[in-house]
């Protein structure tokens, strides 16, 4: 599944045309950073993210298929987003769907917080105007693009249905590959893979807050961007961590530091997340924060493999959490 978020600033002071643009990029970025580590800058104004795998997080538990716990998770991630982006002065519409080219095309054209099924996409994108088809997102180029849209044009084609609908023989033969790629795209079957956003490098991760933050679910968004950049380095060269340090800044200037060491070498975000929190739960900080700092010791990530007589254990990220809720439940 991939979600889009498209938007603008919503800016008090008047400034640049350009220092607008790049201001809204790095916020959407950071947006999109707090809810995944696989970023795809498609434009300025609009950030794709990969969001496989976040049903344990958004999902629902009473979802009766994984298909639904699918759709739930995407939609409750995407309001997630949505609240995220108000909190931080963004105007924004976000997609989710099960192809990044619907996704994009969703939050170019429809406002709020739009979620598409698997198989539904053409339903939904039908009626959108041809002129409203990215192009690039294919590979063609600007000149290509608007040859092909004049022959469209005189064709009598107006909309993604007329386009998906036309016999597929017929758009090879008198546009080529260039057609063929086009009309998977207004369909919503195009495959491909996210051009990645490259995350700071190091292993180090530290923000500075805007306003002071006291309470533990607007920190949880801020922990989860930073280890999303910081497990993503990780990945990049092939590493995993054995050990957390966190430092919190607070308002009264003081700081509070505390370090989780890890049984094995981990690079989930997810399980580090729950981690920091259990431990930040137990140890509360004694004022607002107003800065985060995260660093990573680098090791070598972890190989095993099991024999076949050998009997399962439970897995070494699922066991850690256990054991930090049982120590919460315990007071240790």
């Amino acid at each position: 599944m991939f979600a889009c978020i498209y938007g603008q600033s919503v800016s008090k002071f008047e400034v640049s045309a350009s220092a607008e643009a790049e201001k809204t990029t790095s916020i959407l970025v950071n947006l999109a950073f707090e809810f995944s580590p696989l970023i795809e800058q498609t434009s300025a104004d609009t950030v794709l993210l990969d969001i496989g795998g976040q049903g344990i997080l958004f999902g629902d538990p009473k979802a009766a298929e994984a298909a639904t716990d699918e759709i739930e998770a995407g939609r409750n991630l995407a309001h997630a987003i949505a609240r995220r982006a108000t909190a931080l002065a963004l105007k924004i519409s976000v997609a989710v769907a099960a192809n990044p080219d619907v996704a994009i095309h969703a939050a170019r054209f429809f406002k709020g917080v739009n979620v598409f099924p698997n198989g539904d996409e053409l339903s939904q994108l039908q009626a959108l105007s041809i002129k409203a088809i990215d192009c690039s997102l294919v590979e063609i180029d600007e000149k290509r693009a608007q040859e092909i849209q004049e022959t469209l044009a005189l064709w009598g084609i107006r909309t993604f249905g007329d386009l998906a609908r036309l016999p597929l023989a017929g758009i090879a033969e008198r546009l080529g590959q260039d057609g063929v790629r086009l009309q998977k795209l207004a369909q919503g079957k195009t495959d491909r893979r996210l051009n990645l956003v490259r995350p700071p490098l190091g292993f180090a991760q530290s923000l500075e807050l805007e306003h002071p933050v006291s309470e533990l679910e607007p920190l949880s968004f801020i922990l989860s961007r930073l280890l999303n950049q910081l497990c993503a380095n990780l990945f990049e060269y092939a590493l995993a961590t054995n050990e957390l340090q966190i430092e919190l800044k607070l308002e009264n200037r003081t700081q509070h530091q505390s370090s989780i060491t890890l049984p094995v070498p981990m690079r989930n975000p997810k399980t580090l997340l729950r981690l920091l929190l259990f431990d930040i739960e137990a140890r509360p900080p004694q004022a607002p924060v107003v800065m985060v700092t995260i660093t990573a010791e680098p090791v070598k990530p972890r190989a095993a493999q099991t024999g076949l007589f050998i009997p399962l254990a439970p897995e070494p990220e699922k066991l850690e959490i256990t054991l930090a809720r049982l120590a919460k439940l315990v007071g240790l």
